[in-house]
């Protein structure tokens, strides 16, 4: 079989390695998707399309020893995890291809229990399990078909965009995540390749997961005064971004790997459990904060609820837990978006809400994601809405870059 491999041409190794990867990414969508609804009807009850519902219905005492168990079962885990084995980031596995292969099995059973969290009601994100297990998978397929070192690190953020594109069914988005986040060189080879393994994985999990978009927002158009209103966003919120990311990437720095590990983060989570017992609004990863602004939905407090909820992430991270930031950071661009234009109307300025929250998670995620090509897609695919609405959309997220880079150059 090694022989019969080696035998064929270069190019068709590779193509048949890509196709392989969509396929596997998208089946890995697909347990991710099963294991997130297991892990919610098992710890709140029946499954419901509403998930802020599904935690209202469970009752308060049931979120908050959900997630007490769920942050001292977590903390063991990693503890336990992290004595043994040394876990490789997506950025370690591509700097590191060709030298040392990440084990399997500890970073498969460190996915899932990334997914479990998340589906238990922590703040952090489910796309970065997916995307891990997408690199890792990628990495070994290169291998498998004796590839050169340069397409094994392709194959690597291939397979990071590929996961997240079957999570969040946004293969478009997710390929600019590969360019512009894990900044792979832009080359007709490379854009192919990543087009080929994330739009596969899309099509792949389709069926199980749908069609749907996953945020619920009617049609938004705009008109001249959304430019004011784009600007006006960027420079509000981008500075909230550029602190959310500074405190993400510090928690992701200085995480807890240790025996404090074993206290600290049971203690967050039980934080998070009194505050949830309460306010389910703190509930998962942000997408029942998102979609209740969405619907148009009160939610009291919004200020402190956003602030409350990006140092819950914080807290998280710092103190030992893994997750993404990508879900987290929508929710908090929706909010602060949303926050803005309702202080507009204060000074007599009356602008679209729905636009400004769509301004404001475009402003944020491409601040946090250092990818305004990719916050804008995200924001478009994650709402269905019409790629006419980028004109706007493309100066807050142009105005947010040039305040992201000044502040840079400032540090």
């Amino acid at each position: 079989m090694k022989a019969r491999l080696q035998s064929l041409p270069y190019g068709l190794r590779l193509l048949l390695a890509t196709l392989s990867l969509g396929i596997a990414t998208g089946l890995v969508g697909i347990a991710c998707h099963y294991l997130l609804e297991g892990v919610q009807s098992l710890a709140f009850g029946q499954a419901s399309s509403d998930l802020l519902q599904q935690f209202q219905e469970a009752g308060g005492l049931r979120r908050f020893l959900v997630l007490c168990v769920t942050g001292c079962l977590a903390a063991g885990f990693w503890y336990v995890l992290q004595r043994r084995y040394k876990l490789q980031s997506i950025r370690k596995q591509i700097d590191l291809a060709g030298n040392t292969d990440p084990v399997p099995l500890p970073h498969l059973l460190h996915a899932v229990m990334q997914i479990v969290i998340v589906g238990a009601g922590a703040s952090v994100g489910k796309e970065a399990a997916p995307r891990e297990v997408g690199a890792l998978i990628g990495g070994r397929l290169a291998k498998a078909f004796f590839l050169t070192v340069k397409e094994r690190k392709v194959l690597i953020a291939c397979g990071a965009g590929a996961g997240l594109a079957a999570v969040y069914q946004v293969p478009f988005a997710s390929s600019l995540f590969v360019f512009e986040t894990l900044e792979l060189a832009y080359s007709w080879q490379n854009i192919l390749l990543v087009l080929a393994s994330t739009y596969l994985a899309n099509w792949i999990v389709q069926p199980i997961v749908g069609h749907d978009v996953l945020y619920h927002l009617s049609a938004v158009s705009w008109s001249l005064s959304s430019f004011l209103q784009a600007i006006l966003i960027a420079l509000l919120v981008a500075p909230l971004a550029l602190v959310f990311r500074f405190l993400a990437k510090q928690a992701n720095r200085k995480r807890c790997k240790d025996e404090t590990i074993l206290w600290a983060l049971p203690l967050v989570f039980l934080v998070l459990g009194s505050l949830a017992s309460f306010f389910p609004i703190f509930m998962g990863n942000g997408q029942v904060l998102a979609q209740a602004l969405l619907s148009s939905q009160p939610v009291p407090y919004l200020p402190l609820t956003l602030a409350m909820k990006g140092l819950l992430v914080y807290l998280l991270l710092r103190n030992g837990a893994y997750g993404g930031t990508l879900t987290p950071s929508f929710a908090l661009g929706i909010g602060s978006g949303y926050l803005v234009t309702l202080l507009l109307t204060v000074v007599g300025i009356h602008l679209d809400p729905a636009l400004g929250m769509l301004l404001g998670a475009t402003v944020f995620l491409g601040t946090t994601l250092h990818a305004p090509l990719t916050a804008i897609a995200l924001s478009l695919g994650f709402t269905g809405q019409d790629w006419s609405l980028t004109i706007p959309l493309v100066l807050a997220a142009g105005m947010s870059y040039v305040i992201r880079k000044r502040w840079e150059k400032g540090k």
